[in-house]
């Protein structure tokens, strides 16, 4: 089957892949001993992340609208869930750039906006889950190992990923980042299959299966 508007989801996908790179760089530098990565730099990735995210999703809705629904039929399930990943990427924007900002009541908090990486997973968990459960019915159960499957499993992916998130972030929001071994390691994991996950939706957009060739007629002898 054929993917409209696949140039539109393919560049969607490559943003979420260095996205998700910038992210998972961001929790690695986080993890080292302090001191090692300046914050302004673990900012700059959190701030590339984010942008990237935004832009993804955007990208995102808009092939939604104006690709998918015109051929397979509008969802209102498709687009609140890609909705409210935008939402949580416009909330994960907050966090760097107050951060990079220097200013004010942020020169104590030199890591930006403590809140909005929070509520921005929660908003990002809660599309994921509302698209795994209602990209469910698509999955082909008698070829599960084929292309159509990918975006399924990339979107499971991507919601196992969050549930790592949401719990490292919500321990490190409401108890502090020493608060649990599990933080760093919940993050790195986290991002690492939001990487695995965009990966998928890479593979599926640039590599779509060959037409199948129909058969040419014998011609019928006399």
């Amino acid at each position: 089957m054929s993917i409209p508007g696949r140039p539109t989801i393919l560049i969607s996908s490559l943003v979420f892949d260095v996205a998700s790179v910038a992210l998972l760089l961001e929790f690695v530098g986080l993890a080292l001993p302090e001191g090692t990565w300046s914050l302004d730099a673990i900012n700059w990735l959190g701030g590339i992340s984010c942008v990237g995210w935004f832009v993804g999703f955007a990208l995102l809705i808009d092939w939604l609208v104006f690709h998918t629904f015109p051929v397979w039929g509008p969802s209102r399930r498709a687009l609140a869930g890609a909705t409210l990943k935008l939402i949580a990427s416009v909330l994960f924007n907050i966090q760097p750039w107050s951060g990079l900002s220097g200013a004010g009541y942020w020169k104590d908090n030199p890591i930006g906006v403590p809140w909005s990486n929070f509520v921005g997973i929660v908003f990002f968990h809660a599309g994921n889950c509302v698209d795994a459960i209602g990209m469910s019915p698509m999955l082909d159960r008698t070829k599960l190992l084929q292309h159509g499957n990918l975006p399924v499993f990339g979107i499971n992916t991507y919601m196992i990923a969050t549930w790592f998130l949401v719990v490292a972030d919500g321990m490190e929001y409401f108890y502090g980042p020493e608060s649990s071994s599990f933080i760093s390691p919940g993050q790195i994991v986290g991002s690492s299959l939001l990487l695995v996950a965009s990966l998928m939706y890479t593979v599926w957009a640039a590599f779509p299966p060959a037409p199948a060739k129909t058969p040419l007629l014998e011609p019928v002898l006399p």
